[in-house]
């Protein structure tokens, strides 16, 4: 483990050696399947968990695992890694709320068009009007 570990938890390093680390992430279980998946393949990527701070603040990350062998192919350990993706999913965020005003502004301006247009057409036909109302009147 590393400082990022310690931060993203809240727990001491001492205190985090040695326990199940799959129940500090909110979803144990799910945790638990990841790194089965890991020994059973060999490598897991872009495995989306959430890891729980000791005061309560959520981080979703990204796991990324594999295990490492010895020159004989026994698995000696795992090398894992979790990225946190709290910027990602804020720019996905926002993504999503642009593309939802930009939708909007279109849909304004569809509706501005059919005004302008159905105005346009209705000029057109009063003038047809005016001008059969001339014609019959000399």
């Amino acid at each position: 483990m590393n400082q990022a570990t310690i931060k993203v938890t809240g727990v001491s390093r001492e205190k985090l050696v040695g326990t199940d680390f799959s129940n500090y992430f909110t979803e144990p279980e799910k945790a638990r399947e990841g790194y089965q998946q890991v020994l059973a393949k060999g490598y897991v990527t872009d495995y989306g968990l959430t890891i729980r701070h000791i005061d309560g603040k959520l981080t979703p990350v990204l796991y990324n695992a594999a295990v490492y062998n010895d020159i004989n192919g026994n698995v000696i350990g795992v090398f894992a890694a979790a990225r946190d993706i709290v910027a990602q999913r804020k720019a996905e965020a926002e993504v999503i709320e642009q593309r939802a005003k930009e939708l909007e502004r279109l849909a304004e301006l569809e509706r501005f068009q059919k005004v302008t247009v159905g105005r346009e057409l209705k000029m057109i036909e009063l003038k047809k009007e005016i001008e059969e109302l001339q014609a019959r009147l000399g």
